[in-house]
């Protein structure tokens, strides 16, 4: 499990817990940042997009800058 796959062009496909973050409708199927984070982010009530410094254009996150 990585903290994000900025790197890449689509995360890890065993990253289970972005896989459910996605389920939930936390973050977009594109979403680049690692399943932990995300889930910990939402878990403290924070929008995962929102902390993100990831490529917008690649993700298609929410423009929350």
């Amino acid at each position: 499990m990585k903290p994000h796959y900025f790197k890449q062009e689509k995360a890890d496909t065993d990253d289970g817990y972005l896989e459910q973050a996605i389920g939930q409708g936390y973050v977009p199927k594109t979403c680049l940042l690692g399943g932990f984070i995300v889930l910990w982010e939402v878990k403290a009530g924070r929008d995962p997009c929102k902390g993100c410094r990831g490529p917008r254009e690649k993700c298609k996150g929410r423009d929350v800058h």
